[in-house]
């Protein structure tokens, strides 16, 4: 994959890292409140869909630039993690896509696509695990680290983000959105700025680019 390829891919993760961590505020307006056929509920449901559903094909884009800028130093902890944080995200594209249509067109909550999400954000958290701890040990800038170390402690960090909403916010899906989409958005926020910035190393300073130069 070329420099070129990867900075873009690495750009989409950073955006969709950018929308995902605002999820948790289109959540916060109900669809269900909104009536049918206004500009409000298009509005609402657009939003659905960029918040709830394009960040994830966006983060998928950002997981095949860090695969590329791994190269063979991901090992088999890293290829692992990116494998399983893949699939888990595919599903999690896949059950919000189904929920969120299904709310659009008034059709109420998707059982199938609620399950899909939850069992795709378990494999991602397992892939995260290992997979942020590569990151962590190969990167030599602080920001690719700082991202790694989040994706690694995604789950922990979710739970205190998803008790302290419900002490906060309580009665809604604020704290549970929260705690699901901010540990690793922020963390591809932060990897995709790493992956597009012109000094950006994976190794320690005098090692190669994390970014590759050829194919």
């Amino acid at each position: 994959m070329s420099t070129t390829t990867v900075e873009r891919g690495a750009k989409a993760g950073m955006v969709g890292g950018a929308l995902w961590l605002l999820l948790p505020a289109a959540m916060a307006v109900s669809l269900e409140d909104v009536e049918s056929g206004t500009v409000s509920y298009v509005a609402v449901a657009a939003s659905y869909w960029i918040f709830a559903v394009l960040p994830l094909a966006l983060l998928l884009a950002g997981l095949v630039a860090l695969r590329s800028a791994l190269s063979g130093r991901a090992g088999r902890a890293g290829t692992a993690g990116i494998a399983m944080s893949v699939l888990g995200m595919v599903a999690m594209l896949v059950g919000n896509g189904i929920e969120v249509a299904s709310i659009t067109v008034g059709a109420g909550e998707s059982s199938a696509g609620h399950f899909a999400f939850l069992i795709g954000f378990l494999v991602l958290i397992a892939g995260s695990v290992p997979l942020g701890i590569v990151v962590f040990r190969r990167a030599g800038d602080g920001l690719a680290r700082t991202g790694g170390m989040l994706l690694a402690l995604a789950l922990p960090l979710g739970i205190g983000l998803g008790f302290l909403g419900s002490v906060v916010a309580p009665g809604n899906d604020v704290g549970f959105w929260t705690a699901i989409t901010t540990p690793t958005a922020v963390a591809w926020v932060l990897l995709g700025r790493s992956l597009t910035s012109a000094g950006s190393r994976l190794t320690t300073a005098g090692a190669e680019r994390m970014v590759p130069t050829t194919n």
